[in-house]
């Protein structure tokens, strides 16, 4: 396992959150499924650098390449009536963007 794609991994996640908070801030409780998957991959990504178990690492990709796929339903729907607020929203999309090639690196690895 990598540790150096792991912990770039961890950065983009706790990026992520606080880009989030700001988002999930925003729009309100539509956005708790994604904000706890985010939650639960960095807690996981957390213990995959410091326990040696291949499970927990396997869980955090997992979890990972979940997680931004958790916000498109309802990321949708709030572009289509909030356009005005979109830029808000970019920041944390494209750490979601970098959080799922970097999981899927840390799969191939």
């Amino acid at each position: 396992m990598n540790e150096i794609i792991t912990l770039i991994s961890l950065s983009v996640i706790f990026g992520s959150m606080l880009s989030g908070f700001a988002t999930f801030r925003m729009t309100g409780m539509r956005l708790m499924p994604h904000f706890a998957s985010l939650i639960l991959a960095f807690v996981f990504t957390v213990a995959s650098l410091f326990i040696d178990n291949n499970i927990i690492h396997y869980m955090a990709i997992a979890l990972q390449i979940i997680t931004p796929f958790t916000i498109c339903g309802t990321i949708c729907n709030i572009l289509k009536t909030q356009f005005q607020n979109t830029g808000i929203y970019s920041a944390h999309l494209g750490f979601m963007g970098i959080m799922l090639i970097l999981a899927i690196g840390n799969l191939l690895i």
